[in-house]
């Protein structure tokens, strides 16, 4: 998301909730007129009202400057926006079209060689928080590697990146920096209050929402990987580009793994799961004998098994492994043989793409992480296969800068550096039964 947009909400909820406020202390204050309150409480809440409208005013003005701004940054083009590099703000840059040569970007690019010279020198770095979250967030207009401004390496022999190797899924949850926090602490709203019939002369029964919370705690998440000893006769800017590049790499996949991992275990603070179980049954068509099995049921159940008995939650995301997207492709009717699930891919990336079952259309992505559905045996255990939800109910949390550091003793013998990297993260879902598990049941005692 823009971080103007992103600003500009955070503005329209505090002025929100100002103007509630207001509102009740100029009722309490009308109470003065009839006597039912004293005149020392009068001048508090008159005092504390001037405090409101002071910080309204400021807020509003604020809003109106990001308002402009957002409007400024859409009639420019999408590439506008603030940006962070080495935690300072780069505003106005048009990322699309950005040329690190232009006069007017001479103190960016002093800021660029700098760090490329040092990193050239010292062999270690540390990429900002803010940094990764742009990466995480999807923003390919970033700065740190994708930029256009930034000179790519020339190839060099020696070694070639594996391909589709980052996971898209990491690229989907929401990410966010908690720089120099212990740990993050969200609250969920656990049930909602019920209205109910109000007789005269009768309390009406009380129904208020539950609520809980989930702590999102720093681990230490480390990854290794290797590039050609090539790139160090390079130029400093290209050496801290595929550095920089590889590492982030190497750390979106460590991250993949730990997401599905804590989608598929998650619970609160009071132990109870955050996630829905789908069970595969021969009722269901998720079960063929004793293995798990996808037919022209499966995408249905998935979808309308996500959420309540009174709601079906949209912009959702069926996370499946490869084999997994293979057995719906494989699926035919009974009578043409048709293929009864169309699979479209993305074309700037084929690991995302849309299943579509006649008038429903689901997007997904590939999690190599995730045990195929179709083919697998029931154990004595339940086994988790596909994992249906909107990735925005899952909260990563940056801790602190991602350290890296390149060594050429390792593996000296076949011309590679060895790039390690080092950061504290930790993730969570943060809406209850946020995401659906589809479970191969365990067999029966």
């Amino acid at each position: 998301m823009d971080p103007i947009i992103e600003m500009l909400r955070d503005e329209n909820n505090a002025i929100e909730q100002l103007t509630a406020k207001r509102e009740e202390l100029k009722r309490r204050l009308e109470e003065h007129r009839s006597g039912n309150i004293s005149a020392e409480e009068f001048e508090k809440l008159s005092a504390e009202r001037k405090e409101i409208d002071k910080e309204l005013s400021l807020r509003t003005k604020r809003r109106d400057e990001l308002t402009a701004a957002a409007e400024k940054n859409k009639n420019q083009g999408e590439g506008r926006g603030t940006y962070m590099f080495d935690n300072k703000d780069l505003r106005s840059i048009d990322i699309l079209r950005y040329d690190m040569y232009a006069p007017e970007n001479a103190a960016i690019r002093k800021a660029f060689e700098e760090r490329a010279a040092a990193f050239s020198k010292e062999k270690r770095m540390k990429i900002s928080a803010g940094e990764i979250k742009a990466v995480m967030d999807g923003n390919k207009r970033s700065i740190l590697s994708t930029s256009s401004g930034i000179a790519k390496p020339t190839r060099v022999g020696g070694i070639e990146n594996p391909l589709n190797q980052v996971i898209t899924i990491v690229d989907q949850v929401d990410t966010v920096d908690m720089q120099g926090a212990g740990a993050y602490k969200i609250s969920f709203v656990k049930t909602v209050s019920v209205a109910s019939e109000k007789e005269e002369g009768k309390a009406q029964t009380e129904s208020s929402p539950t609520y809980g919370t989930v702590t999102i705690s720093p681990k230490n998440i480390a990854v290794t990987s290797y590039i050609s000893r090539e790139v160090e006769k390079t130029t400093p800017l290209n050496y801290l580009e595929k550095v920089t590049q590889t590492s982030m790499d190497a750390l979106k996949v460590k991250l993949a793994q730990e997401i599905v991992t804590a989608i598929k275990t998650g619970t609160d603070d009071d132990s109870a799961a955050m996630y829905q179980t789908l069970e595969a049954s021969a009722a269901n068509g998720m079960l063929s004998g004793t293995a798990g099995a996808i037919n022209e049921k499966t995408l249905r159940q998935i979808v309308m098994n996500y959420g309540g008995d009174a709601n079906i939650y949209g912009n959702a995301v069926l996370y499946l492994n490869k084999n997994d997207l293979i057995a719906f492709g494989d699926v035919r009717g009974t009578s043409e043989k048709r293929a009864v699930y169309e699979i479209t891919p993305n074309g700037d990336n084929p690991n995302i793409g849309i299943i579509k079952d006649g008038g429903l259309s689901v997007p997904y992505c590939i999690v190599p992480t995730l045990t195929a559905h179709n083919g697998t045996k029931q154990t004595t255990s339940a086994v988790q296969t596909m994992i249906y939800g909107s990735p925005l109910n899952f909260e990563e949390a940056i801790f602190g800068d991602f350290g890296v550091q390149v060594s050429s003793e390792y593996k000296f013998a076949e011309g590679l550096l060895t790039v390690m990297g080092e950061v504290m993260a930790g993730g969570s879902v943060k809406v209850k039964n946020g995401f659906l598990v589809v479970t191969i049941p365990k067999t029966a005692a």
